[in-house]
Order: C-alpha cells, then structure tokens, then sequence
C-alpha cells in the first residue's frame, strides 16, 4: 500500500465525476461543502482525513505516477480510470482505514499510549525526571490523571499494560510490518523512537507509505479496543477518540437554529454568515441523520425524478443534472443525491 495505490482506488470511486484535486481534498479532510459531500456522494468516508499534511508536491508526482504508468487519464480537470486502471483496482488489498471515525484523533490516541509506555519505563528505573516524548498538553494532563493512585514503579503494572498491547494487536488482524512500526515508534528509557526516515531506510519504503500503514494500523486497532471488555486501560486511553458527532462545530449551530424553527435565511441572518455556507450545513446535516426531512425543501415527485434520471444518465455530476431538471436548484439537488447516497451509478 502506498499513496498512488490509495489514490487509484479514490479515483475509481469517483468515477470521473470529480476534478483531479477532488482526492487532495478528501485525503487532507478539507471540511468544505464540496469535499464532505463527495465524502457521502462517492461512499469514500474511511479515507477522509488520513493524510491531513499531505504536500501537493507529493500528491502531484504520485498522480504523475499514475497517469505515466497509463493507470488513469486526464481530461481536462477530470481524471478517469482506463482499463488497465480498472484492472489494477480489482487487484489491489482491502484498505481497512475509518478515517470518517477518527478524523486525525488516531494520533492523540498513540500519543497517550507512548507517553504512558516512556513514564512506566523511566518509572521503572526510578527516574522520575525526563524529556516527555509528547509535548501537548493535553496528552501530558490526561496521562497524569490516569496514572493517578496507580502504582506505576511496579513492574506488575507496566506488564499489565504491555499485556494489554500482546492481546490487542494480534486482533487488530494489522500485518507483521505494521506491528514493527507501532513498536518501533515507542520510546523507553534504553530505546529512542525510530524516525519515519530511519524505518523507510530499514524497511525500503517511503515515509509517506509507511505514515499511511501506522495510521491504517491505529483504524483497526481502535476498534478492538473500543469493543472489548478485556483491556481497560487501551479502553480508557481511548476515551473520545471517535467522532461523537460528525457535524461540524459551525454546522451544530445551524441545526441547532433550525430545530428551533428558524428559516434557512433567517438563520443566515442570525449568523451573519453567507446563505451557501449555511447551505453547506443543511448538506452535512443530511449526511448525518437518517430521518432528515428532504420533503421539507423538495417534493417526493421531484426527488423521484432525479433519482430516476440520475440513474439513467450514470452520473451525479449536478451540472448534468440542472439542465434537466432547470427548476430545481443546486442545493436541492444536492440534498437528494446526498440523502439518497445509496444510489450508486
């Protein structure tokens, strides 16, 4: 696995329906109307977020890459799949990320568990004193706190934790190579971390393949956590870790407007903000709830028509589809294809 292969894989989905910098944006988990919505549009939800400091230098060559090995084509601002392309897609591995979950909260997770590890492992020499490894603070508060009362000098304890990770992993179902970077990223008092380049020259991978096996490692790991009842201390270092809300923060106020009554211009109004952005909100907020009321905006007769038409035409690209249906809007549109995301052309 590797960016291009991720990339290949995203553009399949896409279907030649979005511009070539459409993957770019969902990779880094730009919170734009545009990039949430093809987030549902496309069903690309476990790859949002996953690589937030990805560099266009680095997105650009491996889009190079795939256009010179002839796996894709551009029109245009369009990237579509050729057949040698759709045949690499049916050969590539199952991708195991959910990064509509974590959204980038997979890292403060590892955070508190290498911070944890270095404290037991200095604790156990009785150093008391040491350069933490994480330097936020909310890391270094939440770890204090939960090794308050805890009798970290005993080595009983550090074995529990260690216990704990023996158990975990191995469940996670993560490969031998990403088991080697989890433990390799650990710091202890004889043993330093390894750099991201130190393990692409061990292991003769780029640091950006490896980046992305760490963090697909952490989204099967998390899982495992969460759902057992076996690993306490994983289970409280994973506390609020997954999006409890996939709203986000400025889209909670709108709904919270509109579930008080308020018209979508009149809480563009209130908020002082532009009616397309509060248009965004209503988008995300009909990616999230299930029970959204569509036929407050637009009539059943209209949402079956698009629907049928969209499936005939085998696209949702909304330009295509405003020219034939010129009295609905962009954002009715937009709403039915997005609560109607299941239609999968």
């Amino acid at each position: 696995m590797n960016l291009t292969t991720i990339l290949l894989f995203i553009i399949s989905k896409l279907n030649g329906e979005r511009t070539v910098n459409a993957p770019l944006h969902l990779l880094r988990g730009k919170k734009s109307g545009q990039t949430l919505q093809d987030v549902d549009y496309f069903n690309v939800k476990p790859f949002f977020g996953i690589f937030p400091k990805l560099e266009e230098s680095t997105y650009v060559k491996a889009i190079d890459e795939l256009l010179d090995t002839g796996l894709i084509v551009q029109n245009g601002k369009f990237v579509y799949l050729t057949e040698l392309g759709k045949q690499k897609v049916k050969e590539l591995p199952a991708f195991h990320f959910k990064g509509w979950d974590y959204r980038g909260r997979e890292m403060i997770f590892f955070g508190r568990i290498a911070l944890l590890v270095q404290t037991l492992s200095y604790m156990r020499f009785g150093e008391t004193s040491f350069m933490p490894i994480q330097r936020d603070r909310d890391i270094q508060l939440f770890v204090k706190r939960l090794v308050e009362g805890q009798p970290i000098t005993d080595p009983i304890f550090a074995k529990s934790i260690g216990d704990e990770l023996k158990k975990a992993l191995p469940l996670s179902g993560m490969s031998d190579v990403q088991k080697y970077i989890f433990a390799y990223r650990l710091t202890g008092k004889n043993e330093t971390a390894k750099t991201w380049d130190q393990l692409a020259v061990e292991l003769k991978s780029s640091t950006e393949a490896l980046r992305l096996l760490f963090i697909e490692s952490l989204h099967r790991l998390l899982p495992v956590i969460e759902k057992s009842s076996h690993l306490p201390y994983l289970k409280k270092m994973a506390i609020d870790i997954k999006v409890h809300s996939y709203l986000t923060d400025s889209a909670k106020q709108t709904k919270r407007l509109f579930d008080e009554g308020y018209s979508m211009e009149s809480i563009a109004a209130i908020r002082k903000l532009k009616l397309s952005t509060i248009e965004d909100h209503f988008i995300e907020m009909a990616m999230s709830d299930k029970s959204f009321p569509l036929t407050h905006f637009v009539s059943q007769e209209s949402i079956d028509a698009v629907l049928t038409k969209s499936r005939e035409m085998g696209t949702k690209r909304l330009k295509l589809l405003k020219n034939e249906f010129e009295a609905l809007s962009y954002f009715e549109l937009r709403l039915i294809l997005t609560t109607y995301k299941e239609v999968d052309t």
